[in-house]
């Protein structure tokens, strides 16, 4: 009689941890395996999956849109700033905030801000660009729409995350 070999024994392993997890599947009932891997709001039975993937998707688009919108802000004022002075305003720059976003332009002495805001959504968006010394800076935030109003002078407000501009020429052109 042959000795087991130890070239079997990931497969013994194998077997018994197939095992386990069929017992444990036979023992829990059909519908508590699936509502252990459904998100939070689709757990309780209050919305449709059809309509949490529409809010994501939603979701999604509107993020893209923003940065997409941000970065061409950035190229602008930097190439504005050029030759002189920097934007006022997005019309200035031929940019539309399209139906979803709402957008405000601050200006003020050596630098420009892009504040978005969504019209739907918690997800707020801002570029800012400002002259440091004889350089032109950028950064690109994102945060909670109801944090936006009292942002501070510099930087992003608290809470929100700064992202680069190359996330956005990298993947959304």
């Amino acid at each position: 009689m042959a000795s087991p070999s130890l070239r079997g024994l990931p497969t013994l392993l194998a077997a018994v941890c197939l095992a386990v997890l069929g017992l444990d599947g036979m023992r829990r009932s059909p519908s508590q395996g699936l509502v252990d891997l459904l998100p939070p709001a689709l757990a309780d039975g209050s919305g449709g999956v059809s309509q949490v993937l529409e809010d994501r998707e939603s979701a999604l688009q509107r993020r893209r849109d923003a940065e997409v919108l941000l970065a061409q802000f950035v190229r602008g004022q930097m190439t504005r700033h050029y030759w002189g002075h920097f934007a006022a305003s997005l019309e200035d720059l031929g940019l539309l905030t399209g139906e979803h976003l709402e957008a405000r332009v601050e200006r003020g002495d050596g630098y420009s801000r892009l504040w978005l805001m969504p019209r739907r959504g918690g997800e707020a968006f801002l570029a800012d660009v400002r002259l440091r010394g004889d350089r032109l800076e950028r950064r690109l935030c994102r945060g909670d729409a109801s944090s936006a109003a009292q942002g501070p002078s510099l930087g992003c407000p608290a809470g929100w995350n700064e992202f680069a501009a190359e996330e956005i020429s990298n993947t959304w052109n």
